[in-house]
């Protein structure tokens, strides 16, 4: 019996990898190297998602209030963060996973859909493929990798 994509995709998941590319040249995500960001990605049974990915190093703001820092602070700290969440669905033909978006940094995302395919490396191991999306004045494709979480080391 085959588990079905949406059973594979629920619970939580930790970004390990995060490629841009220009036809067949790499390119550093908008956050920049991979290596550098971190990301939590997870799928409730119920069908309700979030995703966050964030550069690892993010100076603090010199005013610790909630509602503080400066104007260029809160520029940086803008530009050093995607996160949106939604509910989703799951094409089960074609292994693919619809985010709708309802809240997120980016205000662009707010009501749209998402499509990203989904690739299970093995059972702990979700390649998520981007259809083409416009950065830096220019439609390039990306994946990211995500390891569920509990199972790093394994």
């Amino acid at each position: 019996m085959t588990t079905s994509v949406r059973t594979r995709l629920s619970g939580s998941w930790r970004m390990t990898d995060w490629k841009v590319f220009r036809g067949e040249e790499e390119l550093d995500p908008p956050l920049g190297p991979a290596a550098d960001c971190a990301g939590l990605l997870i799928y409730t049974n119920e069908g309700t998602m979030s995703a966050n990915l964030t550069l690892l190093e993010r100076p603090p703001f010199a005013d610790g209030s909630l509602d503080g820092g400066t104007q260029q602070e809160r520029a940086d700290a803008y530009r050093s963060v995607i996160a949106y969440a939604g509910t989703y669905d799951v094409d089960e033909l074609t292994e693919a996973v619809v985010h709708h978006v309802e809240i997120a940094t980016f205000p662009n995302f707010v009501g749209t859909d998402l499509t990203r395919t989904c690739i299970f490396e093995d059972e702990n191991t979700l390649k998520l493929d981007t259809p083409p999306m416009e950065m830096g004045g220019e439609w390039l494709g990306s994946y990211i990798r995500w390891q569920r979480t509990g199972t790093e080391g394994q």
